[in-house]
């Protein structure tokens, strides 16, 4: 579906005159001071840009431990973090609520992660939340590039469904259908939920999805306090009326055709299949007329915004971190616990199937069951490359190289063996020579401790 856009020549838009809107001057001995008034819904994007800044700025002053659940903030910095920004969470109860109830600072965290402003450090107890280099680099952007840069991550990078903490969304079918009937609408709100009972059924587990398209400053919603209450669950957020702002009537239609979701989000093409995808590039299973309309090579996304800018204020953006195929001799550590694992060497060209071939090798385990890699260290997540007999429509390990598949040194995910077992191994990327002789075969290189018994039989004289 095709979003309507606008026609007509757009005024520039600027930054610099939303964040005046958002002050106040007062005169005082014939100085003139600014005082920042009250947040202004309708020039939330400054806000935006600001607040997260104060939530990096805490992360680049604190050493901020993870928990062991989920790897989110501990909750001991929450209410402080909380008090620093201009939304602050309602529904939080201090020092025990977790991340997801703070969901200004739960969407930041997952942007700043996405985005590699930050990462996670460390194992176990020991886990943290350390800023990178790129955090300096995005300090020295406009304020325009940055906020383009928070917007290119939550829409190209980010994981919806595990922003949301919902397993399968249809987020993707649904966004069009909402934004097509907001630009629609020439006045009063511009979408009434309450009469579009259908379509407020069908984004029903949309919850803070709402809220961050406005804390974007794309449209307002209309606080549904009457089904939050019926709901009876401490994170939900329900909307009576959402109307587009006019930075929105700008920004949305180019988002929904130029930068269409299911093309641009990397998560979302994953989940289709697809190992390393490049954002914007042709859909595998695009005929033969939409791979010519469509670039191998995407302009960059903020490129598609600059018409609405001056030059000087959206010019750049953080650079994309995609890698290329991986060359070199691949390095494994795949560990069963603390006390036993075993170190595997593997070639670029060897498929995801042949390291999963020398693991069950390695444990002497048979093989006979199914088996995923989950890349992103989450059983049952969407970021899975299974098994060539797994008909769950993830990529095929059989089909997918190592070298493709975008490995970096101290990378960690998930092996799980036997679904209905569930063997789970821990496999660490612990180093990748490239330019070294690449082996012909996969090889064990070390073992340590013995493995687990892939069978228990109990003793029939028991």
């Amino acid at each position: 579906m095709r979003v309507p856009g606008h026609k007509n020549h757009m005024e520039q838009l600027s930054f610099d005159s939303l964040l005046a809107e958002t002050s106040d001057q007062k005169t005082s001995n014939n100085k003139v001071t600014e005082v920042i008034t009250k947040t202004n819904r309708k020039t939330f994007p400054i806000h935006l840009i600001t607040d997260f800044e104060r939530f990096m700025e805490y992360v680049e002053q604190h050493t901020i431990k993870l928990t062991d659940t989920n790897g989110y903030i501990s909750r001991k910095h929450l209410p402080v973090m909380n008090d620093r920004m201009s939304v602050k969470a309602e529904n939080a109860t201090s020092y025990y609520s977790q991340q997801q109830f703070y969901p200004y600072i739960h969407l930041f965290f997952h942007i700043a992660l996405s985005g590699k402003l930050t990462m996670k450090t460390g194992k176990g107890e020991q886990q943290r939340l350390d800023h990178t280099d790129r955090w300096y680099t995005f300090k020295h952007l406009t304020d325009t590039e940055k906020y383009f840069f928070l917007l290119e991550t939550f829409w190209v990078d980010v994981n919806w469904p595990k922003l949301l903490n919902i397993k399968h969304s249809r987020i993707h079918d649904m966004l069009p259908i909402v934004a097509e009937k907001l630009l629609a609408k020439t006045s009063g709100p511009s979408l009434d939920l309450r009469k579009e009972t259908l379509l407020a059924n069908l984004i029903v587990d949309w919850h803070n999805l709402l809220l961050y398209f406005e804390w974007f400053g794309l449209w307002l919603s209309e606080k549904d306090q009457e089904a939050i209450d019926n709901d009876k669950t401490k994170n939900s957020y329900f909307a009576k009326t959402i109307t587009l702002t006019d930075f929105g009537k700008k920004v949305l239609p180019i988002l929904m055709n130029a930068r269409n979701l299911l093309t641009w989000n990397i998560p979302l093409r994953q989940e289709y299949g697809e190992v390393n995808p490049i954002p914007g590039s042709v859909l595998p299973e695009a005929d033969d007329n939409q791979k010519k309309a469509t670039k191998q090579n995407p302009k960059a996304f903020h490129q598609a915004f600059t018409s609405l800018f001056p030059k000087r204020d959206l010019y750049q953006s953080l650079p994309r971190m995609e890698r290329p195929f991986q060359e070199g001799t691949h390095t494994f550590t795949v560990a069963f616990n603390n006390r036993t694992w075993r170190k595997v060497v593997l070639s670029a060209n060897h498929t995801m199937d042949d390291l999963h071939q020398i693991i069950i090798r390695a444990f002497d385990f048979d093989d006979d069951h199914l088996y995923s890699f989950f890349m992103d260290g989450v059983k049952w997540s969407n970021a899975c490359i299974a098994s060539p007999d797994d008909t769950s429509g993830s990529a095929d390990a059989a089909e997918t190289t190592i070298g493709s598949v975008g490995l970096h040194r101290r990378q960690r995910f998930l092996y799980l063996y036997d679904y209905g077992d569930a063997w789970q191994f821990t496999v660490s990327v612990e180093d990748i020579q490239e330019g070294a002789e690449e082996p012909v075969s996969p090889s064990i290189q070390e073992a340590v401790g013995a493995g687990p018994e892939q069978y228990f039989f109990m003793d029939d004289d028991i």
